[in-house]
């Protein structure tokens, strides 16, 4: 274990990729004002017309890519291994959750007058983009360490990737340079005869985090790290928001309700800051907003403008908009239906649709009608979604499909021919 972890202070690599993108890309600075004001454009159009900031819930899927550093793949968890747990990788999942649905009885919760419920809500996925089930855990072995956010992220995607237009990708590593983790800005929308921000990054689009700060639980470095809010920010960046300070001396984040703030609370406390960015007069710091540099214990802000900024961005950034498309297609029931298709089965798979309320810890099994179990598998934080079954292998005949959340259980007849 690396004796430095405990004395670092939360740092990013967002502003230093995005001037390294800005020396990259011909016109990147052009096309990323053109985002700004297009982001702007939307949101007051939406106010004027005036539309609700959300009409649903959106839900995004996560693939966690653990790239660790442990010769024997076998052992997961446990001090100083980089092949974290599940528990580890289910407790970010959580966090995210509580913080972007400011979930009462939570750390996440506020009651700032400007505090949002962002309403999106993140899941492992539970299917591989070849449609398989899955855990939306990958584990890969490279003998590396460290890295650095400089030089390896194509390399790091490069060892396992999903697309990035149908999952949200994180890759969890064993430890970073000089930073806890890098959340990568969207796409810009496409510009007439200009490179398009990010564009051209597909591959790398997602989170980057050193695996000691990643969840509440597990292999964690330091506890003022330790409550799974750097994925929380990280995420925020890659929902398109920018830092309160705005990456420079009193710069803008874009957000009217997060006040005027000169610099990063780069400290390990939670102690009141002010600024004086607006002549004659003195603010406080929104020391809380996930968007600062705050320890975690100090954070549980989204504001009301952050919210609004990242709901044009899911519409602007082609990426992000596909995304979102992919995955929220299924309406939400108040009670727990399954809807199965081409019953008796066709082209020897079982296609199904489970839909009910909210996210939930899910089972579902496919059994003979003697009751032995031939299919099995279940997920936590899981939203409405199709699922699919191989059922090529079995004799003709009647079978019984079963669904069930914590609450509720639904079964259905099904016929192989």
């Amino acid at each position: 274990m690396s004796t430095s972890w405990a004395q670092r202070i939360r740092d990013c690599a967002f502003s230093p990729v995005y001037q390294q993108q800005v020396l990259k890309v011909k016109n990147a600075t052009i096309s990323r004002q053109i985002f700004e004001d297009s982001i702007r454009h939307y949101i007051q159009n939406k106010k004027n017309r005036g539309g609700r900031t959300a009409e649903k819930i959106i839900r995004i899927p996560v693939v966690v890519h653990v790239i660790h550093n442990n010769p024997d793949s076998l052992t997961i968890g446990g001090r100083g291994n980089a092949n974290i747990s599940v528990e580890q990788i289910e407790s970010q999942i959580r966090v995210l959750n509580e913080d972007y649905r400011r979930k009462e009885g939570t750390n996440g919760y506020n009651t700032n007058a400007v505090g949002a419920d962002m309403e999106i809500e993140f899941y492992l996925a539970n299917r591989d983009p070849n449609g398989n089930a899955t855990t939306g855990i990958t584990r890969r072995y490279r003998n590396k360490s460290i890295y650095s956010i400089d030089t390896d992220l194509e390399t790091v995607s490069a060892t396992s990737y999903w697309p990035s237009d149908r999952y949200l990708n994180i890759w969890v590593l064993p430890d970073i340079y000089s930073y806890l983790g890098y959340g990568q800005f969207p796409a810009s929308t496409s510009v007439p005869g200009l490179s398009s921000y990010f564009q051209d990054y597909a591959h790398t689009d997602g989170i980057f985090v050193a695996h000691q700060y990643f969840g509440s639980t597990g292999d964690l470095a330091d506890q003022s790290y330790a409550l799974g809010r750097t994925v929380t920010h990280e995420i925020g960046h890659w929902l398109g928001l920018i830092h309160t300070w705005g990456d420079e001396y009193c710069g803008t984040d874009y957000c009217d309700d997060t006040p005027p703030t000169e610099s990063a609370n780069s400290t390990r406390f939670c102690n009141d800051r002010y600024s004086n960015c607006v002549s004659g007069q003195t603010t406080r710091n929104m020391i809380e907003n996930y968007l600062d540099y705050s320890p975690d214990a100090c954070m549980n802000v989204f504001t009301q403008d952050q919210k609004d900024r990242v709901r044009a961005v899911l519409e602007l950034s082609p990426r992000r908009k596909q995304l979102v498309n992919a995955n929220n297609s299924l309406e939400e029931t108040s009670t727990l239906q399954l809807k199965v298709y081409s019953n008796p089965i066709q082209n020897k798979i079982l296609y199904f649709d489970a839909t009910f309320q909210g996210l939930h810890s899910v089972k579902y099994q496919l059994t003979n009608t003697q009751g032995y179990t031939l299919f099995h598998s279940e997920a936590n934080n899981q939203p409405s979604s199709s699922y699919s079954i191989p059922v090529g292998q079995l004799t003709p005949g009647t079978y019984i499909l079963t669904f069930a959340t914590e609450s509720e259980k639904a079964s259905h007849r099904i016929a192989v021919p």
